[in-house]
């Protein structure tokens, strides 16, 4: 028993020496990436996100003019219905209704329009990331790399290398 105890206690000590042996992270052909500093700091990702602003406050702002419309509506029925005739109650009511029925479809649509392209731009962001680690490991030696780690030793960390590759302008 003693004997067994021995040797367990000098093939740990033979682990642990040959793990720190390869802890220095200069040493170990593996890299770890920071995948939201690619979405925030990239120029590919700045640009992507000016686009898809430019492209969607327009309709935001349309929609949130509708919904401004159809508040001041309700308020005017609300303030002067007592004063007009149940037909023309019943005019406003129905304009507000289809007014109310306009907005939720533009609401629904903004938001499917909106939650695919922002997939479709972080997709395209990826894509060139990919193909800058993938440039980078050849060029680094690196076998593994890997994205968004509960922890990783700042040497391994490749990301400011990623975004130089993706914002240079020979690469694309």
């Amino acid at each position: 028993m003693k004997h067994l105890i021995r040797v367990a206690l000098c093939l740990a000590a033979w682990l642990l020496a040959g793990s720190m042996a390869w802890a220095d992270a200069s040493t170990l052909p593996v890299a770890t990436l920071n995948a939201h500093k690619i979405l925030s700091d990239s120029r590919v990702a700045k640009e992507a996100q000016a686009r898809f602003r430019a492209d969607f406050e327009p309709r935001d702002k349309e929609i949130q003019d509708l919904a401004a419309s159809l508040r001041d509506k309700s308020a005017d029925l609300e303030k002067n219905g007592p004063s007009l005739t149940p037909s023309h109650i019943l005019e406003k009511q129905s304009a507000i209704a289809e007014l109310s029925r306009e907005l939720k479809r533009k609401q629904q649509q903004f938001v499917e329009d909106r939650d695919a392209r922002k997939r479709d731009d972080i997709q395209h962001v990826f894509d060139i990331a990919n193909q800058a680690v993938k440039k980078f490991a050849a060029t680094a030696h690196v076998d593994i790399v890997f994205q968004d780690v509960v922890y990783a030793n700042p040497q391994t960390d490749i990301t400011p290398q990623v975004i130089a590759i993706m914002d240079s302008d020979t690469f694309k």
